[in-house]
């Protein structure tokens, strides 16, 4: 039975599909409307600026890739579905 909930195992409920809601995500932003809202995310947000201009810094392909740019500060905001690609069963050891 425990074997069902281990995401990687061969019979378990993830690959039977149980699961599949995880990996569809329901909400998501367009980049014309969302550019203003990153940029009062970032004003308001020292903690998401920071990683975001030091993720400039140091990824060339990042720094000329605006729609990663977006998608990069979506993602560390409030906006970003916090249950998408979050399995809903956990570990204690």
């Amino acid at each position: 039975m425990l074997e069902t909930l281990e995401a990687e195992a061969t019979d378990s409920f993830f690959n039977w599909n149980f699961f599949d809601t995880i990996l569809q995500q329901k909400e998501g932003y367009s980049a014309y409307v969302f550019e203003d809202v990153a940029e009062k995310i970032l004003l308001e947000n020292p903690t998401i600026k920071k990683a975001f201009e030091d993720k400039l810094a140091s990824d060339a392909d990042f720094a000329k890739n605006p729609r990663a740019q977006l998608d990069f500060i979506y993602k560390n905001s409030v906006y970003y579905e916090k249950a998408h690609v979050r399995l809903p069963v956990f570990k204690i050891f």
